[in-house]
């Protein structure tokens, strides 16, 4: 006998299981199930807006600009690189994400999940100048990195973990709080960002200003005929390198 029950987006199968003697007793299990995202509100005040031009982006709005042919060929590359010079609650950093994660979802196995998974969030990065904002966003990521885990590996992932630790500060040192026209943060310090980069199946990470990204070259004339630029091209600093690791492991930041 099966019966399905469903809870906050959480599905609990109970089993009947017959024993060596011919009784039965019921299994609990959970199936894990990739959550809807909605829609969140488009401002929270007056005020807000007027000392800081704060507008969120709908969610359909989102999903048709990252919609775009180019866009979905990034999003389909782990190592392609975003940057959210704005990123207020994460709108943008939450539908990229989640389909980096779709498509990790569909090109692993469950030996290799925890890696490319890992590999997606690396590629995403965000400023947000409100640490409230910078809080949620934050928070959004990881609800939509353990949710994909659960999905896809239909158990819990553990915050004890080095995946979890991992992803926690990946998310942490990838999405900073800082004012993107000044470079600097609300200390007065220089936006730092981390570059990730694969050495046959460690990572390397080699720490860089945000400023550097545009020393020493006109924004606008930066591959005009691509109409990007490339998040760690012509960097100017002297890197602060790490040893290169296990993907799982970046969390030790163990300093070369």
């Amino acid at each position: 006998m099966l019966v399905i029950f469903i809870e906050n987006k959480m599905v609990i199968k109970i089993e009947e299981l017959e024993l060596f003697d011919g009784s039965s007793y019921q299994e609990q299990k959970e199936i894990f199930e990739l959550s809807q995202r909605k829609d969140g509100h488009l401002i929270k005040s007056k005020n807000r807006v007027q000392q800081h031009g704060e507008v969120f982006t709908p969610k359909w709005m989102v999903e048709k600009m990252l919609s775009e042919p180019s866009i979905q060929e990034k999003i389909h590359d782990l190592h392609a690189t975003f940057l959210e010079p704005s990123a207020g609650e994460g709108a943008f950093l939450k539908e990229i994400l989640h389909q980096k994660l779709n498509y990790v979802d569909q090109i692993s196995n469950k030996t290799n999940w925890k890696e490319n998974a890992l590999w997606a969030l690396m590629s995403i990065y965000a400023i947000e100048l409100l640490t409230d904002n910078l809080t949620r966003a934050r928070a959004a990521m990881l609800e939509i990195f353990v949710n994909h885990y659960q999905a896809f590996h239909q158990k819990k992932l553990s915050q004890n973990t080095d995946l979890c630790k991992s992803a926690k500060f990946i998310i942490e040192i990838n999405i900073v709080q800082g004012n993107t026209l000044t470079y600097k943060n609300s200390l007065g310090e220089l936006i730092e960002f981390s570059k990730w980069t694969p050495e046959g199946k460690l990572v390397k990470r080699e720490i860089f200003t945000y400023k550097s990204l545009f020393n020493n070259s006109d924004i606008d004339d930066v591959n005009a005929s691509e109409g990007q630029l490339s998040l760690f091209d012509d960097l100017d600093d002297e890197p602060v390198e790490y040893v290169a690791c296990e993907v799982t492991k970046v969390y030790k930041e163990e300093k070369g």
